[in-house]
């Protein structure tokens, strides 16, 4: 970045807004802004516009004086249709769109003797953008004989905007259900099960490739200087990863939001191991990342709160005092069924344990308790941490569900001083690789210890939740 600003800006684009950070290279944050999208007309659908003038909006907002370079992060699982002039045909179909279920059951056949569990990593699933692919190419033909190209990341699309260049990376390209995993590459059978040619699929490159230079069109309009480097960046489960500070095999990154996941590193050489993990190619170097998602974690605090009729300070408070002296109630979060270590949609949640003691803080505790053994369920199933465990997303702001988390896990909880930017600040350690800098460590500091007091109630509990998780699924069955 010789004779450049020395600040990154990164491009974060979720799945409600879309954040712009600059840091500092320290990781210090300069400025963020935060910008929320138009409301879709059509559930699971958006259109890229709606990112690209999002982001125009949100870089106004910033300090962009010593801005140096631009990284990308943002949703995956995606099926965006480009044309010849690089626009986008219509609405993206988004991650959670289930449009392509049905298409599951019509590929097997051909899934299977292209071995595309083995080759992609991961067992076919209907949100993959592949069965979006095929719904696209069935329910509306034009868009898809239109289209030169099809892009799976939502920051593929910036990416094509800033620089011209059409691109993904393989974390981002392994939730198409197209790419070989191990060689992070497009796979020849996989592509042919969907009679995909390879011109229709964008340029696999690493996260840490600059993708090209800022044209001068879009610099004007982010009111920045053209030529910039712009570098590719990951997927958003990869960037959360790296912002947690997971690098190295066993290194854990647990993300609380409105749903939520745990991320462990794992070694290239268990991709040969059956596992019931999503895997993520790791941004750096040739490692792997297992993702077990959970479908309420923020949700599961949110619906409580509803329930209680009280805001999130109250909620707090109301957790701290029931800390004091914990009882024995369990909650079951599986307000939406769940996915990890177990796959059960039609699973449902539940509170036992409740007698006529019990009142809003006891109820709202045993939430916050609920999602933290729904957590340690699939640590353990991962076969548990190594080093680290880092906490981020907006429950790591939490005053005391953090603490509820160490006692479960029986491991320290580390965070970083701003744990909602954790997927902007990986962007920077993928750009700062790029170009040669020495990566932003994060202040990470213990947040929560487990207290050993607690381990006996704790070991009790984790019993009986793992009792009351097989009684609700055999209820769920009937």
């Amino acid at each position: 970045m010789s004779g450049a600003g020395s600040h990154i800006l990164v491009f974060d684009v979720g799945s409600s807004s879309l954040k712009a950070v600059v840091f500092e290279p320290t990781g210090a944050v300069v400025s963020r802004a935060e910008t929320p999208y138009a409301r879709p007309a059509v559930s699971h659908r958006q259109s890229p516009w709606d990112w690209w003038g999002a982001a125009v909006i949100a870089a106004r907002q910033l300090q962009r004086t010593d801005v140096g370079a631009i990284s990308l992060t943002g949703t995956m699982e995606n099926l965006i249709p480009i044309s010849e002039r690089g626009d986008p045909i219509g609405d993206a179909l988004l991650y959670s769109n289930p449009c392509g279920t049905p298409f599951l059951a019509e590929t097997e056949e051909a899934l299977t003797a292209a071995r595309a569990t083995h080759v992609c990593g991961n067992a076919p699933e209907p949100l993959m953008s592949a069965f979006k692919l095929a719904w696209l190419h069935r329910h509306e033909p034009e868009r898809y004989e239109r289209a030169a190209c099809f892009l799976p990341g939502s920051k593929d699309f910036l990416a094509l905007k800033l620089t011209g260049e059409a691109v993904t990376d393989p974390t981002c390209a392994v939730t198409t259900g197209l790419m070989d995993i191990a060689a992070r590459d497009w796979s020849t059978p996989l592509r042919s099960a969907f009679g995909l040619e390879r011109r229709r699929l964008p340029h696999i490159r690493p996260a840490t490739d600059i993708v090209g230079q800022l044209l001068p069109g879009p610099a004007e309009e982010l009111g920045l200087s053209p030529g910039l480097p712009v570098i590719n960046g990951c997927g958003d489960g990869g960037a959360t990863t790296m912002g947690g500070g997971a690098d190295h095999a066993a290194d854990v990154s647990v993300y609380l939001g409105t749903t939520g996941w745990v991320a462990r590193v794992a070694s290239a050489a268990s991709l040969g191991e059956p596992r019931g993990f999503y895997r993520l190619p790791h941004p750096i170097g040739e490692g792997i990342i297992e993702i077990a998602p959970i479908l309420s974690a923020g949700a599961a605090a949110a619906w409580t709160q509803r329930l209680l009729g009280v805001d999130l300070g109250r909620a707090e408070s109301l957790a701290q005092q029931a800390d004091r002296s914990p009882g024995d109630a369990i909650f079951l979060p599986y307000l939406g069924g769940e996915r990890s270590p177990f796959l059960d949609l039609d699973l449902r949640g539940g509170f036992l344990g409740l007698d006529s003691g019990h009142g809003p803080a006891e109820i709202y505790y045993a939430t916050l308790e609920g999602v933290a053994f729904a957590i340690d369920n699939n640590l353990r199933a991962m076969g548990g941490a190594g080093r680290k465990v880092s906490l981020v997303g907006g429950g790591a702001l939490s005053t005391i569900w953090p603490q509820i988390i160490a006692d479960v896990l029986g491991h320290e909880i580390l965070a970083p001083p701003d744990p909602t930017i954790a997927t902007a600040f990986g962007a920077l350690r993928i750009a700062q690789r790029a170009l040669r800098m020495p990566p932003a460590t994060g202040s990470f500091a213990v947040v929560a210890s487990p207290r050993p007091e607690r381990a006996a109630r704790i070991e009790r509990l984790r019993q009986r939740f793992a009792a009351a998780t097989a009684f609700a699924r055999t209820l769920a069955e009937r």
